[in-house]
């Protein structure tokens, strides 16, 4: 290990991260910029490095058994899923995020998609642009279609985007439930939001927006038998990680009108290829991941991580530390 401990940022990262090197070299230690992407330059890096300050960059057990000085790896976002969890705590890594990155950002993302579903916007904005009358083929006098104040917003996960969320949602009048098993209800009570269970928001929300991390156990789990129980006037909005929605099912449902539109800023495979059925759904409303998007968030990401991975060359810890277990197994 060289003399000064060092952390490794992936190269593609470089003009992300390069304004906040200070912080670290302040610390005693140096950045090391890695093309991750080159096998020996990865290697190397790895070996080296007593943490790694990364975007949303994939890390597996191969990686953690050739790094024996690494002790964190902390991610400028607040997902960590293309890191194995399972693994970093086997080899002693402690895995950390940014958990205040851009809850603003994606509250107000989420609420403008659920705003749009409300407005049928995917299916009203195209036609006026093209010169046709407003409402002409597209405003159906049957289709079930109240206003907003008084319908159901369904929350999957109840963490900080999700409680930013509530509060906007309430100030529109609407109903806000949710289903967060990690989170003591008197929690959600001060918010006003009710903790029930996954299928009971699945079965009551008119808007069901997501807000769950990705893994194992949440990948899919909005799926057929889940789009089955929700009423089919009923949007789902999910401006969390694509594969958490079975997509096929998701376009199943919109097709048979199981379900009557989404917003997503999300899919399964991004950037969305051209042939995804969902671009010709016209209650589908699409953003490019987005969401989380402003100048404070792009600022805040990599100072946040870099912050992190001085304290950990220091002898401390992430602020936010995504695999707990490992705490058991740190390396000294």
């Amino acid at each position: 290990m060289a003399d000064r401990p060092v952390v490794f940022v992936p190269l593609m990262h470089e003009h992300r991260f390069r304004p906040y090197v200070h912080v670290v070299e302040e610390a005693g230690g140096e950045v090391e910029f890695a093309d991750i992407h080159n096998l020996a330059a990865r290697r190397a890096a790895l070996q080296r490095a007593t943490a790694g300050a990364v975007g949303l960059d994939p890390f597996n057990g191969d990686d953690f058994a050739i790094a024996p000085h690494l002790r964190a790896i902390i991610t400028c976002t607040t997902g960590v899923d293309p890191i194995d969890l399972e693994a970093a705590t086997e080899h002693g890594v402690m895995v950390g995020n940014t958990p205040d990155l851009c809850i603003e950002e994606v509250a107000d993302h989420t609420l403008m998609l659920l705003l749009s579903c409300y407005r049928r916007l995917p299916r009203t904005v195209h036609p006026s642009r093209s010169g046709a009358p407003a409402r002409e083929g597209v405003i159906d006098f049957s289709e079930h279609w109240p206003r907003l104040r008084g319908q159901v917003a369904g929350l999957l996960g109840f963490g900080n985007i999700a409680r930013a969320v509530a509060t906007r949602c309430q100030a529109f009048g609407l109903r806000v439930i949710a289903h967060d098993p990690y989170v003591d209800p008197s929690v959600a009570e001060e918010f006003g939001v009710q903790l029930i269970g996954f299928n009971e928001v699945l079965e009551a929300a008119d808007y069901l927006c997501v807000h769950l991390p990705l893994n194992p156990d949440t990948r899919h789990c909005l799926n057929a038998e889940a789009f089955a129980r929700m009423k089919p006037t009923a949007f789902v909005i999910n401006t969390a990680r694509g594969p958490i929605i079975d997509e096929p099912a998701l376009v199943e449902a919109l097709q048979t009108g199981q379900v009557a539109g989404a917003g997503l800023d999300v899919t399964e495979v991004e950037p969305i290829a051209d042939d995804n059925p969902l671009l010709d759904i016209p209650d589908a409303l699409l953003t490019p991941h987005s969401a989380g998007y402003s100048q404070e968030a792009t600022r805040w990401g990599p100072e946040s991580a870099l912050r992190c991975a001085a304290a950990v060359i220091q002898g401390g810890r992430p602020r936010s530390i995504q695999n707990p277990g490992v705490l058991q197994r740190l390396k000294s």
